[in-house]
């Protein structure tokens, strides 16, 4: 299993030439997400025990929670490029 982006470095360079390099270390964020990722996971499991035993059509809402966090996981190593005319900003989740 990947594990999600820990830093996002981000080039920022105008058409006039001064490029902005910046580094952000999105691992600091990690455990606010994960105490989100916890509680969030506790209110699914609770709503599909409660679907499914009223007999409710859906009830997959943890695993539509989980199968998110894969694809959180997955963007690492994504490269977002922007360009309007005036200045070009690259992004790289690492």
């Amino acid at each position: 299993m990947n594990m999600p982006p820990t830093i996002l470095d981000l080039t920022i360079t105008p058409n006039d030439g001064r490029r902005t390099h910046l580094w952000l270390p999105l691992f600091l964020l990690w455990p606010t997400f994960l105490v989100l990722f916890v509680l969030a996971l506790a209110f699914t499991i609770i709503a599909d025990l409660f679907l499914l035993v009223f007999g409710r059509r859906y009830h997959h809402y943890t695993l539509l929670l989980v199968r998110s966090m894969g694809v959180l996981n997955e963007t690492r190593g994504m490269v977002l490029r922007f360009n309007d005319g005036n200045a070009s900003v690259d992004m790289t989740f690492q």
